[in-house]
């Protein structure tokens, strides 16, 4: 053994059962330092440890961004000339406002608008899809009925609220992103058992002229203490969403929520009475006096015009319910009588129902509705998710520091180049520093956020026209359409046609009247009768589509089939090689 000064620290097996021998070279005397039992504060702190430590970068990201997110519609509102308006008396029927928007973009696709009613110095918003299948958004004046202007769809605010909700990952990334809600709950418990009598902590302050880790460890005690009946609503509902996404969806667990009910519609014979020949739609302004007339009470807050003949215009808004989002009620209106044809009212809901749709205005805190209440509880949401943040880095901050100091007593006080190289090592191999081979975990998902994020501003500026799968233009009846398939707008360098799964197929019509399509069906095979031609096209201009089931077992020589069915009763039919033969059928990726 080596007895030089300076040399390393050996650990030798004591005959005492449950003690170590640590012989330190420098010429001290042996010590004997007995092991500790792993109680259950002890178990705690080492669960607490690593829920918080080994995917800290990512789970940092999810905490600013959400944090940041809260005041998402304000930062647009500071940043963006085109969402300010100046009050200019009463405001106009929101229908109206929708059918300004309209009449001063003819050509462009609308999948609905927000109309900002519980805003007095807010334009509406409107997602316009644009032929090629950009999209952008439009600002629209409720007070005049003027546009504003035309932002970008990912606007600063979209931006960091679409980040948070996804972390623009491909398929995965809303699960991900509710499985920390999960990691808070089990880093609120763990904390808790970890830290004894806490409920005597509340009033002690840190030790501000302390070291740097003991102040952080005292700050990270006083705001988890504090701060716990927000982690707990965060932790709550994105544990409830995580059951749903993906639980639910992967069939692991049964599902507890009631059934979606279907939204009314309008039946064949409400068609037939249509006659024959195109028909017209009434005005948004015609479909919201109805509702209002009907409802008095009733605060519209969104307007989703039907995206095929055979739905309902469908009318989003609250009756002030306590803790749901704006957008809980709703009525479904006949496009072509204004008569209601149903409605889905919050406070009807049975309760689970009701605690499902409380989760968002908890967990963003857009529960306040309007005026000085949503600023006030916003406020209180961004403090106290900035304290989030603040936990995790100083947690994070806290172990790299302790992690740190053990090596330092372990290795000798003068490095070599050997002994730093070593120290390096023990750092980056898979298995070493705090976050041992998680590290490449957070690193490898922060990657793929970039890709995403990527992905998301080229989608929004070039469309998905040329992406995926294209179906090349056919002439079926006066239309010539085009179809181009892909898993997702940010799968869209995926393989779209995968066997057993769900499969997006867009359509564009670059020539004919897409007024006088009544219904426009997509199927992998041909369709035996006109009864079942296959998935619903729906959407708005630009945005046309439908999803589509592929089947488990897939030909090679399978064929997408398009009918189409006119006002007159006349369905047209064509087809494509499902799969790519580089001259129908052409893989864009």
């Amino acid at each position: 053994m080596n007895t030089k000064a300076n040399s390393t620290v050996d650990f030798v097996p004591s005959s005492d059962a449950g003690n170590e021998v640590i012989i330190d070279n420098t010429g001290t005397k042996p010590r004997v330092r007995k092991k500790k039992k792993l109680t259950a504060h002890r178990a705690a702190y080492f669960v607490h440890s690593f829920v918080g430590l080994k995917l800290s970068l990512l789970f940092s990201i999810v905490l600013i961004t959400g944090t940041i997110a809260v005041f998402a519609e304000e930062i647009d509102w500071l940043i963006y000339s085109e969402v300010r308006v100046s009050p200019e008396g009463e405001k106009l029927n929101e229908g109206e406002v929708f059918d300004h928007l309209k009449a001063a973009m003819p050509g462009t696709g609308f999948v609905g608008i927000v109309t900002a009613s519980n805003r007095e110095r807010t334009a509406a918003q409107a997602v316009m899809t644009l032929p090629d299948g950009s999209f952008k958004k439009a600002w629209v004046n409720p007070y005049t009925g003027e546009v504003t202007g035309i932002t970008d769809f990912l606007t600063v605010g979209e931006f960091f609220a679409s980040l948070h909700r996804s972390l623009y990952l491909p398929v995965v990334g809303r699960a991900i992103v509710n499985a920390f809600g999960v990691i808070c709950l089990i880093g609120l418990i763990s904390g808790l058992v970890s830290y004894r009598r806490f409920w005597r902590e509340f009033f002690t302050l840190p030790r501000w002229n302390a070291k740097l880790r003991i102040l952080l460890g005292d700050l990270h005690k006083f705001i988890g203490l504090w701060s716990m009946w927000f982690v707990l609503i965060i932790g709550v509902s994105g544990s409830w969403w995580f059951y749903q996404n993906p639980l639910v969806e992967l069939d692991a667990v049964p599902q507890f929520l009631p059934d979606n009910v279907i939204d009314p519609a309008l039946t064949t014979k409400d068609l037939e009475k249509l006659g024959k020949g195109v028909p017209t739609q009434l005005s948004s302004e015609e479909i919201v006096k109805s509702v209002k007339e009907h409802d008095p009470d009733f605060h519209i807050n969104y307007l989703y015009p039907p995206q095929h003949n055979g739905m309902a215009y469908t009318v989003y808004g609250t009756k002030r319910e306590l803790l749901v989002n704006r957008y809980s009620t709703r009525y479904f209106v006949h496009p072509y009588t204004a008569e209601i044809i149903g409605h889905r009212i919050a406070g009807d809901m049975q309760p689970v129902k009701r605690v499902d749709l409380s989760m968002g205005p908890l967990h963003y805190g857009t529960w306040g509705y309007d005026g000085t209440g949503d600023f006030l509880v916003k406020l209180v949401w961004f403090v106290f998710g900035t304290a989030m943040c603040v936990l995790s880095i100083s947690g994070m901050i806290i172990f790299y520091k302790r992690t740190k100091s053990a090596t330092q007593k372990l290795l000798p006080t003068t490095l070599g180049v050997k002994q730093k190289t070593y120290k390096a090592w023990l750092v980056i191999r898979p298995w070493g520093g705090p976050m041992s081979g998680f590290k490449y975990v957070n690193w490898f998902f922060i990657a793929v956020i970039g890709y995403g994020i990527s992905t998301s501003f080229s989608l929004q500026q070039e469309g998905i026209a040329d992406s995926g799968y294209k179906y090349t233009e056919q002439q079926i009846g006066s239309w010539r359409i085009s179809l181009n398939a892909i898993l997702g707008p940010l799968e869209k360098e995926f393989n779209p046609i995968q066997p057993g799964r769900m499969t997006t197929l867009n359509a564009f019509i670059a020539e004919g009247d897409p007024q006088a399509i009544k219904f426009m069906y997509v199927k992998p095979k041909k369709p035996r009768t006109t009864r079942a031609p296959g998935s619903v096209v729906h959407g708005a201009i630009g945005n046309l589509h439908a999803h589509m089931p592929v089947p488990q077992k897939l030909k090679e020589d399978a064929k997408l089939w398009l009918t189409i069915e006119d006002w007159e009763g006349n369905f047209y039919k064509t087809s494509w090689p499902l799969l790519p033969d580089d001259e129908k059928t052409i893989d864009l990726r």
